[in-house]
C-alpha cells in the first residue's frame, strides 16, 4: 500500500510493480523537492502529494469522508495531541476497461498481451478515470459514509449519532402519543426519561467542547477583524481590492505580498490562521490549485453556531438538572433542546456549503483529464527533461510547503521566509488568483493554460522593490515561546 497524507484525509492506494502512474508522477512530490522540504516537516511514511486534494475535488467517496470528518471534528470531538482525527480511506484496486476487438487486434500485432498490459495499469490511474468516466454520484457517497464509520472516530460518531435520533424520536412520540400507555403519570415519566437522556448525549460535545469553541471564536474573530482591517488599509492606501477577499495576503504564501499591516499584526494573523486551522479541519486560510480560501464570514457563523449550541445545552442542563420535573415549566425544554439541536445541524450545513464553495471542479477536472491523456509509459515528473513529463510550475507553491530559496536563518537557529515587499509608485500589485497557474512542462510537452491566458503565456513577474525584510516565524515556535 501506498500512503497519501491529506489535511484532511489519509488515502490509502495498492501497490503496483511499477513505477508511478500518470497521476501519481505528475501531482507528486519529487524525491529532490522531498529532501528539501524534509527541514520543514517531518513527512514519516507519508507522502505530502496534492492528490488527495485532487480526489477530493472529483470523488463523492473522499469528498464525503472528509465533509463527515470535519463536522465531527467541529461538532463532537475535540482537538487534543494524543490522537490523530483523520481518517484513512483504502482505494479499491482498479478494474481497467475490456479492449474493444479492434483494440486487441492491434495490440496483438504489437506482440503484447492483455495480461501485461493490466499489469502495467497504475491503480490510481484506474480510480481517477473511472471517477471522472463513471459519476455514479449515489454509490460512491454511500460508499464514502461506510469508509467513515469504519475508522474508530466514525464508529464513535455513528454510534452517538444513532443514540440521539433514537431517544429523540422515541421523546417525539411518546409527546405526541404515538405511544400512548394510558396512563398520564406514566406517559410523563417516559417523556422525562428521554429528555434525561437526551440532555446526557448534548452535555458531553456541547458542554465538553466549550473551552476549545471559546478560543475558537477568539481566533476567527481576530481573522474576521485582520480582514476588514486590510480591506479598510487597502482601499486607504489606493491599492486595488484582493482577487479573493477571504485569502489575507501573507509573505510566507504570496510572492506579490504588499504590506498593509504592521509587522506584529501579520505575524500575529499567521499564527492565528495556522492554530484555528489544526482545531478546525475544514477551515482553510489559503487558496491552493484544487480549493479556494475558506469565506470568514462563513467561519465565522459556524463558531457562532457552536457557541450558541453550547449555550443552549447549558440552560437546558440546569433547566433539566436543577429543576423538579413537576414544577419545572414546559417552556423551558420546548426552547432549549431544540435550539441545541438545531444550531449543531446548522453549524454542520455551514461547514458542507462552505467546503463545497471552495472547490475548483472544473479546473481539477480538465488537469485530470490532460494527465490521463499521457503516454501510459511518460516519463515521471521527477524527470522533467522527458518528453512527455508534466511538472507543476515552481511559482505555484501550496500552502504549507514555502519556497526552501527564499529562506533565511533567524538568530534563533530557525529558518524564516524574509518576503515582505512593496510595489512600486507606478505599478499595480499582481491580482491574479492564486491558483491561476500555468502547470509548465519540457519542450514538446502538453501545457495546462488557465482562462483569461493566452496559449503559452505564465503568470508575469510583478514589479516590486524589496522595501525591507519581515521574519515571520512558523507558529510552533510563536506557540512555544508563548
Amino acid at each position: 500500500m501506498i500512503s497519501l497524507e491529506g489535511p484532511q484525509t489519509d488515502i490509502l492506494v495498492p501497490k503496483t510493480r511499477h513505477e508511478p502512474g500518470r497521476v501519481g508522477s505528475s501531482l507528486s512530490l519529487s524525491g529532490s523537492q522531498r529532501s528539501e522540504y524534509a527541514d520543514y516537516f517531518d513527512f514519516g511514511e507519508h507522502h505530502p502529494d496534492d492528490i488527495v486534494e485532487h480526489l477530493d475535488v472529483i470523488d463523492p467517496q473522499i469528498a464525503t469522508v472528509a465533509t463527515l470528518t470535519n463536522a465531527a471534528n467541529a461538532i463532537a470531538i475535540p482537538p487534543l495531541e494524543w490522537y490523530s482525527r483523520k481518517p484513512v480511506v483504502v482505494l479499491p484496486r482498479g478494474r481497467r476497461r475490456r479492449k474493444s476487438t479492434k483494440d486487441e487486434a492491434s495490440a496483438a500485432e504489437k506482440g503484447e498481451t492483455g495480461e501485461n498490459d493490466n499489469n502495467e495499469e497504475d491503480n490510481l490511474d484506474l480510480h481517477v478515470e473511472d471517477v471522472l468516466r463513471k459519476r455514479d454520484r449515489a454509490r460512491r457517497i454511500m460508499r464514502g459514509v461506510w469508509s467513515f464509520v469504519k475508522t474508530p472516530l466514525g464508529a464513535i460518531t455513528a454510534i452517538y449519532g444513532l443514540l440521539v435520533v433514537f431517544w429523540g424520536t422515541a421523546l417525539v412520540f411518546f409527546l405526541a402519543r404515538f405511544i400512548n400507555v394510558h396512563n398520564d403519570n406514566t406517559q410523563n415519566f417516559w417523556v422525562e426519561v428521554c429528555q434525561q437522556i437526551e440532555t446526557g448525549l448534548f452535555s458531553l460535545p456541547s458542554i465538553g467542547l466549550m473551552p476549545f469553541r471559546i478560543v475558537d471564536t477568539y481566533r476567527v474573530f481576530k481573522i474576521w477583524w485582520y480582514k476588514r482591517k486590510t480591506e479598510k488599509l487597502r482601499c486607504a492606501a489606493g491599492l486595488p481590492e484582493l482577487y479573493d477577499p477571504n485569502d489575507l495576503s501573507d509573505p510566507l504564501y504570496d510572492a506579490n505580498y504588499v504590506p498593509v499591516l504592521t509587522e506584529e499584526e501579520q505575524i500575529d494573523l499567521h499564527y492565528q490562521q495556522h492554530m484555528f486551522m489544526q482545531s478546525q479541519t475544514w477551515y482553510r486560510p489559503h487558496g491552493t490549485q484544487t480549493h479556494r480560501a475558506f469565506p470568514v464570514d462563513t467561519a465565522v457563523w459556524i463558531t457562532v453556531m457552536n457557541d450558541l449550541n453550547s449555550i443552549f445545552q447549558c440552560l437546558l442542563s440546569g433547566c433539566m438538572w436543577g429543576l423538579n420535573r413537576f414544577t419545572r415549566p414546559a417552556w423551558t425544554t420546548a426552547i432549549t433542546l431544540p435550539g441545541a439541536f438545531v444550531a449543531g445541524i446548522v453549524a454542520g450545513v455551514l461547514i458542507w456549503w462552505g467546503g463545497r464553495k471552495t472547490k475548483r471542479v472544473k479546473e481539477v477536472t480538465d488537469r485530470l483529464m490532460l494527465i490521463l491523456a499521457m503516454e501510459p509509459n511518460a516519463p515521471s515528473a521527477t524527470d522533467p527533461g522527458g518528453p512527455s513529463a508534466i511538472v507543476l510550475s515552481e511559482k505555484a507553491h501550496a500552502p504549507g510547503r514555502p519556497a526552501v530559496g527564499d529562506t533565511k536563518t533567524a538568530g534563533d537557529g530557525s529558518r524564516v521566509l524574509a518576503a515582505r515587499v512593496a510595489s512600486r509608485p507606478d505599478s499595480e500589485p499582481q491580482r491574479k488568483d492564486y491558483a491561476d497557474t500555468t502547470v509548465g512542462s519540457a519542450k514538446g510537452t502538453p501545457t495546462i493554460e488557465t482562462p483569461g491566458m493566452m496559449a503559452g503565456e505564465s503568470l508575469p513577474t510583478p514589479s516590486v522593490a524589496i522595501a525591507d525584510e519581515m521574519f515571520v516565524p512558523s507558529a510552533e515556535q510563536l506557540d512555544g515561546k508563548r
